[in-house]
């Protein structure tokens, strides 16, 4: 009897067992203590769940996620600014009204009287200060005075608002110029918001290229083509100089910002001006005022084939193409031979978002009201010009002067330049508008006046090209790391 009882227990004991082992299994081997009652030699189950949940999480954070709304707490925007323009003063009056809670405050250096060199310097040194403190403004304007971005960028110390544009449901990219973004973009990241800028170009003598059987493709010449171009029109028609009015140092510093990114990397400090690329860029260059295909004296439009210049306006645009030339067409500007074509432009209003503004929400909303067609309608800030950021704003503009003519105030400096005004010439100033993608770093940058010091010596025979680019090289980098 006892045997009996004692293996009924037994068999008992058995199936209490199993079931056991059943419903560990059942539950992914997860005991009561959290941990996994398999063995080491045993190979882990997947969790399907987690997989899922790990996927979505991937997923939701590669997708900017949305804005906040606005909230009716009462807050202030700072904007630093060199001196408040026509334009800054009505979009605070305007945005304002719309958002009662909100003020904008501006932090001026200047009220606008002409500024010395030392005051330009000093205006510099206490920006630079301020936006590396990280506690500065919320918002910098940038309009005249050119400063050193790149160093601001490098330092993390502007917002990436290429972010904001991809979370803000509202910001609709197909009524901007987005080549102008794309094209201002530094490091990766779009750091200054561009607001309005001026398109390069250069205006040939259409008649006279014709005339020579000379054809040209710009949008795939180099400088190199240019100047063989340019020797083939000076045998036709007798006159040496293809274009005047250009000194060398501004032609190296054009070529510089073509390449700006082969030769400057300001994210990390370095530079890459004491290289082969460089000095043959300088003797590329000499070689072309050696030759008298460019001057750096006036010449006459009678006596040269093309004209430098910068557009800033659709009136601009053809007073140009008739006062250099009886009949002007516009070419894009040549490129380096290893650098991709396109049109260039120069941002001559642009503003940035402090990393560390404690109302980021609110300084977006802002600088995204400087985009509106409202405020890039504006009547030109008191005679200032340039090209919108709004596409609408653009084309208004191209057919207000197809409808009316040019403007009266850019026409007074024709000095009686026939203006031909064609479906021809403001298609071809759309496509300009855009195409442009390449941006020109600017004239007065750090960067650009120690290379337009610098390449003087070696244009007067002073100094090697080798010399003149160690000397750079060692200058523009202990600058990008001061």
């Amino acid at each position: 009897m006892k045997k009996v009882l004692i293996l009924m227990l037994s068999c008992l004991m058995l199936i209490c067992l199993t079931a056991c082992n059943g419903n560990d299994n059942s539950n992914g081997n997860i005991g009561a203590t959290g941990k996994s009652s398999q063995s080491d030699t045993q190979e882990p189950q997947k969790n399907t769940n987690d997989e899922s949940i790990a996927a979505a999480n991937t997923e939701a954070d590669a997708t900017p996620q949305g804005l906040e709304p606005l909230d009716d707490k009462p807050k202030t925007i700072v904007v630093s600014i060199l001196g408040v323009t026509p334009f800054y003063k009505l979009a605070k009056e305007k945005y304002e009204a719309l958002h009662p809670n909100t003020t904008i405050q501006f932090k001026e250096f200047t009220s606008g009287a002409m500024m010395s060199a030392s005051e330009v310097e000093k205006y510099i040194k206490s920006t630079t200060t301020e936006v590396l403190s990280g506690k500065g403004a919320d918002l910098f304007a940038f309009t005249t005075v050119e400063l050193p971005i790149d160093k601001y960028v490098k330092h993390g110390a502007f917002e990436n608002v290429d972010d904001w544009i991809k979370r803000d449901a509202e910001f609709n990219q197909q009524q901007y110029q987005m080549n102008i973004m794309e094209g201002s973009k530094m490091n990766g990241g779009l750091y200054i918001m561009p607001i309005e800028y001026y398109l390069e170009a250069m205006f040939g003598n259409a008649d006279e290229i014709q005339k020579a059987g000379v054809t040209i493709d710009d949008k795939n010449w180099t400088w190199s083509q240019f100047a063989d171009i340019s020797k083939q029109l000076a045998g036709k028609k007798g006159h040496p100089y293809a274009m005047g009015l250009w000194a060398p140092e501004i032609m190296v510093n054009n070529l510089v910002s073509d390449n700006y990114a082969r030769l400057i990397d300001g994210a990390n400090g370095k530079a890459s001006f004491d290289t082969p690329f460089f000095t043959e860029l300088l003797t590329q260059v000499k070689k072309m005022y050696d030759d008298k295909v460019i001057s750096a004296d006036f010449v006459d439009f009678k006596e040269s084939d093309f004209y430098y210049s910068l557009i800033t306006s659709p009136s601009d645009y053809l007073l140009r193409a008739g006062m250099y030339f009886e009949n002007g067409k516009l070419y894009q500007k040549p490129h380096a031979a290893d650098q991709k074509s396109g049109i260039s432009f120069l941002l001559t209003n642009q503003i940035a978002m402090n990393a560390n503004s404690e109302v980021k929400r609110d300084a977006w909303e802002f600088m995204k009201f400087l985009l509106s067609e409202e405020m890039q309608s504006y009547p030109k800030y008191a005679g200032a010009s340039g090209f919108s950021m709004n596409k609408a704003v653009n084309e208004k503009a191209i057919e207000d002067v197809k409808a009316n003519g040019i403007d009266k105030n850019v026409a007074a400096k024709g000095g009686g330049a026939v203006i031909k005004i064609t479906d021809e010439n403001l298609d071809a100033l759309r496509d300009m508008l855009s195409e442009a993608s390449l941006r020109n770093m600017g004239y007065e940058t750090t960067v650009q006046k120690i290379i337009a010091e610098e390449v003087k010596a070696f244009f007067a025979g002073q100094k090697s090209a080798d010399d003149v680019a160690k000397l750079i090289q060692n200058r523009i980098t202990t600058y990008l790391n001061e």
